[in-house]
């Protein structure tokens, strides 16, 4: 039987190891007026990275959003996704170095099945990158009360 679903249309994807062109950013009409401050180099940097300010990012952002990058925006979202897996690995981590076997944890609200949140446990051990939980009362499908998490669902408990 033939799928009656329409397909996207394929996107161009950058080549394997190909890096985004470095962007050069130009004033346009809505830019800095001569009597506005056209040296942003002391304004405050709303992302926090060095480099980046406040007048580039709205040009960058007015950019995208009017369509004057369209040509790049495969490379600017492949670039996006990057960073963002990046700085979720890093808070992982974060998170996984905080516990350690024996601590005394509650479930979050990011763990899945939903009657699992506020649910208390004991770390017993890791499994790859989760930690095994033994909970204090097994519940649902759990009958044997152990679970693997992601560092980042779990919340230390006072001692």
């Amino acid at each position: 039987m033939v799928s009656k679903r329409k397909r996207k249309p394929s996107r161009p994807r950058p080549a394997a190891g190909a890096r985004p062109s470095p962007l050069t950013l130009v004033p346009g009409p809505s830019g800095p007026g001569p009597d506005e401050h056209a040296n942003t180099d002391s304004d405050p940097d709303p992302a926090g990275s060095p480099g980046a300010n406040a007048y580039e990012i709205r040009m960058l952002i007015g950019l995208i959003a009017t369509g004057g990058l369209d040509e790049h925006l495969p490379a600017i979202q492949a670039a996006i996704g990057e960073r963002h897996r990046h700085r979720q690995r890093a808070k992982s981590n974060q998170a996984a170095a905080q516990i350690e076997i024996g601590d005394r944890v509650r479930l979050g609200h990011d763990i899945r099945p939903l009657y699992l949140h506020g649910a208390t446990g004991t770390v017993t051990g890791w499994a790859g990158q989760s930690a095994v939980i033994q909970l204090d009362e097994p519940t649902g499908r759990f009958t044997t009360g152990q679970i693997r998490c992601p560092p980042l669902g779990l919340q230390p408990l006072p001692e």
